[in-house]
């Protein structure tokens, strides 16, 4: 199992790697799918266009697929979606726990995913399904930094890649990298956009609900209809039963 700063390192570096390459803008998006049953998947993906495909070579293997997969991860087959290539990595649980549990794993405590909850109620009324938490991305791209490597080669926390980028590109690293979050929470869906240029955070909140009041209201109709056609079904059994032994009594008078 992956470390939980583990699994964010690979795909923001991989981020910077495409950047240096081909000096293009990355897209890296991030979506939340949750029933109201408390099942659902978490996918998370980055789009890269033909020039940076071209130069990286293989992404799976940039994106160091085997150790994905060893965490439970399925790693998708590349798409082309409009002018952006897409490598996505997908995890799907089973419970609300579960899936917060992946959502930790997949940000980490540093990274833009922060107190990131998905909750279950079922009462006796409604069931409900809600995803909270918040992004913030007002460190910049040095979250996913490594501070073992920035000792190493004395450069910032990403090891003095971003310094590199800004010189070649003239232009900060942080405005070439957007975010996206996509969550879908029942029937509720929304997109949440950021930038690691940005200041302040947001706020994440999705939820949806299923009103149980016209389930139950079917419900006590069955029954009640179950139960009246037991009851119309037992007078008739017992009109039956009388008009025999009346029939009997009757016959029996005449012998």
């Amino acid at each position: 199992m992956l470390s939980n700063r583990r699994l964010p390192r690979v795909l923001a570096f991989f981020a910077l790697i495409v950047v240096i390459a081909a000096g293009c803008r990355v897209q890296i998006e991030t979506k939340i799918d949750v029933g109201l049953d408390g099942k659902g998947t978490i996918t998370q993906g980055i789009g890269f266009d033909d020039a940076a495909l071209k130069r990286v070579g293989d992404p799976a293997r940039a994106l160091r697929a085997d150790d994905l997969v060893k965490a439970g991860w399925v790693v998708d087959a590349a798409s082309k979606e409009g002018d952006l290539t897409w490598i996505r990595v997908h995890h799907s649980f089973a419970t609300p726990e579960e899936g917060t549990a992946l959502l930790a794993q997949l940000s980490g405590p540093d990274g833009p995913y922060r107190d990131m909850l998905i909750k279950r109620s079922d009462g006796l009324l409604s069931t409900s399904v809600k995803v909270t938490g918040q992004i913030d991305t007002t460190a910049g791209l040095q979250m996913f930094g490594d501070e073992q490597l920035a000792t190493t080669l004395g450069g910032d926390a990403s090891g003095g890649l971003l310094a590199k980028i800004e010189a070649e590109e003239k232009a900060p690293p942080a405005s070439m990298v957007d975010l996206d979050l996509v969550v879908t929470a029942g029937g509720s869906t929304k997109t949440y956009n950021a930038s690691f240029t940005d200041t302040d955070t947001q706020k994440v909140k999705v939820s949806s609900s299923k009103d149980k009041f016209f389930e139950i209201l079917g419900t006590i109709f069955v029954l009640l209809l179950a139960g009246l056609t037991a009851i119309v079904i037992g007078l008739r059994y017992r009109k039956r039963r009388l008009r025999t032994r009346r029939l009997m009594h009757s016959r029996g008078r005449r012998w």
